[in-house]
Formats: C-alpha cells, structure tokens, sequence
C-alpha cells in the first residue's frame, strides 16, 4: 500500500484471519482430545469446544462475505 492511500475502500480482512483462528485452536483441541484419550484421562469438552469453534468460524465467514458485499455495493453505488 502506498503511503497516502485511502484505505476504506479495501474489503475487511480481519473476519477470514479470526476465523483461520478459531479454527486452527479447535483442530489443536480436537487433536489433544485424542492425545489425553490415548493417555488414559478425558479432556473437557473434546466435542463441544470443537463443533463451538467450527461453528464460530463458519459464522465469521459468513459475516465477513456478507459485510464485504455490502461494503462492496455501497462503494460502487456510491461511484455511479
């Protein structure tokens, strides 16, 4: 980006980059879910926390697309 640039016209990344990172955290505890199983004991929430930050995610994607094409067709009404 250039140094004197308006940046809102950009589309919002920071929804995708949560998103990549309530998913990478729940892969970590579905895999350590298995890994305390293999020991013997049970972590807690092995499925919930999963399927609550896959869920969370997808929420997150879908918001970040729809707020994006909002943003979108406001900026090109906006040209016109």
């Amino acid at each position: 980006m250039g140094h004197a640039t308006d940046d809102d016209d950009l589309p919002q990344a920071w929804p995708f980059t949560l998103a990549g990172v309530f998913l990478t955290l729940g892969i970590v505890w579905f895999c350590l879910g298995f890994a305390v199983h293999d020991a013997g004991k049970s972590l807690w929430g092995h499925y919930s926390v999963w399927w609550a930050c896959v869920l969370v995610a997808l929420a997150l994607v879908i918001g970040g697309g729809i707020w994006n094409t909002l943003r979108s067709r406001r900026r090109t009404a906006a040209q016109h």
